[in-house]
């Protein structure tokens, strides 16, 4: 799916996957597609969802311990502390049927952890690049932090959006799993 990204939701009978919350049939009769919304990284020439950038922080913990009677203090690594997302886009026709909005909603109002997926219940998949990806597992998955919608006047049937999620769980497991480790 070149040109696609994607985040998703994932119910406590959920597999965790991308696939798993398009076919989640609980809720094909309020959401079409399922529990997952689709972004095109294109020009909005078309409906739907596009991103326009996302942003990725990593942060690490670095301690400052004060030397009253030194020349200079000393900073002392902590450790991997955590990682952040942000992804920023548009959103295209949303008018009262946009379910991607409605879901959103949903899931902002929804508790961001379930049975099986205590430490994050969001997925994402960014196709062009796959660095931050994320299929929720029981030990660590992305949390919904913020949300926020731009409305621009002057920009009828449309509206901007940031997303922010957070790594929950075990953060350096899912940094090992994935080949980002250096020893």
């Amino acid at each position: 799916m070149s040109g696609q990204s994607s985040i998703w939701w994932t119910k406590s009978s959920g597999t965790g996957t991308e696939s798993g919350a398009l076919a989640d049939s609980t809720n094909s009769a309020k959401w079409s597609g399922g529990e997952v919304i689709l972004f095109n990284e294109t020009s909005v020439n078309t409906a739907g969802g596009h991103i326009f950038t996302s942003e990725y922080t990593i942060r690490n913990s670095v301690a400052e311990n004060t030397k009253v009677d030194g020349t200079g203090n000393d900073v002392q690594d902590m450790g991997l502390d955590g990682v952040d997302v942000q992804i920023t886009g548009l959103f295209k026709d949303t008018d009262a049927t946009n379910n991607d909005v409605k879901k959103l909603m949903a899931w902002a109002n929804e508790a961001k952890t379930t049975t099986g997926f205590t430490e994050g219940r969001m997925g994402l998949r960014v196709d062009d690049f796959p660095y931050f990806n994320m299929i929720p597992t029981s030990t660590y998955g992305y949390i919904l932090n913020d949300l926020r919608f731009i409305r621009d006047p002057n920009k009828e049937n449309r509206a901007g959006f940031v997303i922010s999620l957070r790594v929950g769980g075990a953060i350096r497991s899912w940094f090992d799993t994935n080949g980002y480790s250096a020893e």
